[in-house]
């Protein structure tokens, strides 16, 4: 067999277990071989449709997920992810470090929240918080309190 016909690799790439991010990576690699060996445009383009129908798809699946706008979840929300980014919880996929502003990225997108500007929201609370910890600390003591009610059960 001299030849594979790109939507019978499709088709099996679809019947597979792999995640849709997992689908893209490995389209993206085979279409970039592809392209730079100067195969058929028609079939890159091919690949480039499928690319962003799984994309898109992967987009929808998280778009569903939202913060809640009960006041003050949202700086909440930032205080705990801001602590376990200096725990350093979060790694990039081949496990390096990466950065806040990544990984806030990455956590506004799954919430359908614009969290770029959480240094700010972060410098607001922490410069009302100098005189009296009890608003910055409430969030852990909640979570603590939540943790202990689940033992308990």
């Amino acid at each position: 067999m001299d030849k594979i016909d790109i939507n019978d690799f499709l088709e099996v790439l679809e019947r597979s277990n792999f995640s849709n991010q997992k689908k893209i990576d490995l389209l993206e690699i085979i279409n970039y071989t592809l392209c730079v060996n100067r195969c058929p445009q028609d079939i890159c383009s091919i690949i480039d449709r499928k690319i962003q129908l799984l994309k898109q798809e992967e987009q929808a699946a998280v778009s569903n997920l939202q913060l809640s706008t009960k006041k003050g979840f949202k700086v909440n929300f930032i205080r705990v992810i801001n602590c376990l980014c200096e725990l350093s919880y979060f790694t990039d996929r081949k496990g390096n470090a990466i950065s806040k502003k990544e990984v806030f990225n990455a956590f506004g997108r799954t919430t359908n929240q614009d969290l770029s500007t959480y240094q700010n929201i972060l410098s607001t609370t922490k410069a009302a918080a100098k005189s009296d910890m009890k608003n910055t600390l409430a969030i852990f003591e909640q979570l603590y309190a939540k943790q202990q009610e689940i033992n308990s059960k």
